[in-house]
């Protein structure tokens, strides 16, 4: 029998998904750099166009009963091959976003670990997080959805005390209103940076891959979506104002040059013992994050399997929990697979594989939302009571909030090796339109 969730076991792998920790530590320079000193503006923004898409995500999940999240909305919606297509798209989005992270973490844990004298390649750590992650998520997804949530309760609990003293100390050179008057920035200076707010909401939707295991699945949700949205909209928009007011609002290069942003101001205003505290935050976040991320995929490769997809032994599931341990199984050793090949020998430094694959996987997403937001169109098109706010114009928002990323990823060319990820999710698309459904 399949364990039933509880809300905040839902809520908590979306809040996992998002790493806010992490994302704060990482994205706050690059939507500077674009948007410049108005840059929480454009966190609020993206807030505002992700709310757009999870409305989608909500009204089919409260209609469309089914495990495998896009792929059970999409295959009512839009046809079994859309469908299939959308949750073949998701599990590129959630492999990629594991196999990153798990990156991510290693490099975050060198850091923490050298506050204390200890010093290992970071690919060996990469190989122990992916190890152990693939051990506990063995445990069930109770138990992966808490583990995550308490991460990630820590990690916010760090940053929030560390903007608290920001703010009550003034900042560099006091509070200013610089930062949230739109006349301090360009309307594509805002466009641009909104590019990196978008990153740091990838993953939201990531509790629908498992609310259907929620006593009541409607509520979970609608409730677990709309309130990572409404959390990460505010937490992302105070943190990087207060990030901004840290460095100072005329110092806004420093930030940017900065490779530990978090870092700086944790030693700054409090001391280097706080910073040794926002380092464990770090790693706390971003486990948390390749920890959710292992687990959706493995829900979703699920769900795929056993509606006819792929082979029925990924949808096994082991145990009193009724856990898919191959499907998880199969994601840890391809990330390990990954890794030996791209991480050691100091191919590719943890960084850049981070950047790398999680660059590729947002691309996927970003069209896994807008095949979302055509589904919630087409459905509540044919239905007789519809509302047309939340079920016509809401989704056509959210697609057009997303087809600004979506192009950004494409014109002008990127730079190598970026000018190549657009090709490898057509690749995967393709791979997919091929894979026939077999009869149960």
């Amino acid at each position: 029998m399949k364990t039933k969730l509880n809300l905040l076991e839902v809520l908590g792998l979306s809040v996992a998904m998002l790493a806010p920790t992490g994302a704060m530590a990482f994205n706050t320079a690059g939507a500077v750099q674009n948007a410049g000193i108005v840059a929480p503006i454009g966190f609020l923004l993206a807030g505002l166009g992700i709310l757009f898409v999870g409305s989608s995500f909500i009204e089919l999940g409260r209609e469309i009963p089914g495990e495998g999240s896009a792929y059970a909305y999409n295959r009512v919606a839009l046809g079994e091959k859309a469908g299939f297509i959308s949750g073949w798209l998701l599990v590129f989005v959630y492999v990629t976003f594991a196999y990153s992270s798990s990156a991510v973490v290693g490099n975050f844990l060198d850091v923490f670990l050298k506050h204390f004298g200890i010093h290992f390649p970071i690919t060996w750590y990469v190989v122990l997080v992916l190890i152990v992650g693939g051990l506990l998520s063995h445990m069930g997804i109770e138990f992966s959805t808490r583990f995550a949530l308490a991460l990630e309760f820590i990690a916010v609990g760090a940053l929030i005390i560390l903007t608290a003293i920001i703010l009550a100390k003034g900042g560099a050179a006091g509070l200013s209103t610089k930062p949230i008057n739109p006349g301090n920035g360009s309307i594509t200076g805002i466009g641009m940076g909104m590019v990196f707010a978008l990153m740091s909401f990838a993953g939201f939707e990531g509790s629908a891959t498992i609310a259907p295991r929620a006593h009541d699945p409607k509520k979970a949700i609608r409730i677990a979506i709309l309130g990572a949205v409404v959390f990460a909209a505010f937490f992302y928009f105070i943190v990087s104002y207060t990030e901004i007011i840290g460095f100072g609002t005329s110092n806004l290069a420093d930030m940017q040059n900065s490779s530990a942003p978090l870092n700086f101001l944790a030693t700054k205003y409090m001391g280097s013992w706080m910073a040794v505290f926002i380092d464990f935050a770090s790693v706390s976040s971003y486990f948390a994050c390749y920890f959710g991320a292992l687990n959706a995929g493995a829900f979703v490769l699920e769900a795929l399997s056993n509606n006819g997809y792929l082979t029925p032994w990924l949808g096994e599931l082991k145990g009193k929990k009724a856990t898919p341990t191959h499907a998880l199984d199969l994601i840890t050793v391809t990330a390990l697979i990954f890794w030996a090949i791209f991480g050691f020998g100091k191919k590719v430094s943890a960084g850049d594989y981070y950047n790398y694959f999680g660059s590729v996987g947002v691309i996927a997403l970003l069209l896994v939302y807008v095949l979302v937001c055509v589904g919630a169109i087409v459905y509540f098109g044919k239905q007789s009571k519809r509302s047309f706010l939340k079920h016509i114009v809401a989704p056509i928002l959210g697609i057009v909030v997303m087809l600004y990323p979506i192009y950004s990823n494409l014109w002008p060319i990127p730079a190598w090796p970026a000018n190549i990820f657009p090709y490898v999710v057509l690749a995967w698309l393709i791979i997919g339109f091929f894979i026939p459904k077999k009869n149960n």
